[in-house]
């Protein structure tokens, strides 16, 4: 059964799905994991769509339930964070909704 993040990430972006097993269920945390790996590539190739994403995961954080946020928190949050430099920060928070920001930024610090 497909979870809320699942349906709207898979529904939103086909294609950061596209080479996934579909014989598996991915939890919300591996599926959070691809997604992250594919809103990095968007950010690395400077492709214009590459706020989707973030609008996307804002919408899912905003309306989600604790399992969803932590979920969002834990796996999304922490390896966009793990590639953050001084120099990436600010272009990146420049990407996401205010709403998120604060959230991410807990999250580098946390980690």
């Amino acid at each position: 059964m497909e979870t809320k993040i699942q349906k709207t990430l898979n529904q939103w972006f086909p294609e950061a799905f596209a080479n996934a097993k579909k014989t598996v269920f991915n939890s919300d945390y591996e599926t959070l994991q691809q997604f992250a790996e594919y809103t990095l590539k968007l950010i690395s190739e400077n492709r214009e769509n590459k706020k989707e994403p973030f609008k996307i995961i804002n919408l899912i954080y905003a309306n989600g339930s604790l399992h969803d946020k932590n979920a969002i928190e834990n796996e999304f949050f922490t390896k966009l964070s793990k590639i953050e430099t001084p120099a990436t920060l600010n272009e990146h928070l420049n990407l996401m909704p205010k709403e998120i920001r604060t959230i991410y930024i807990k999250t580098i610090i946390e980690n």
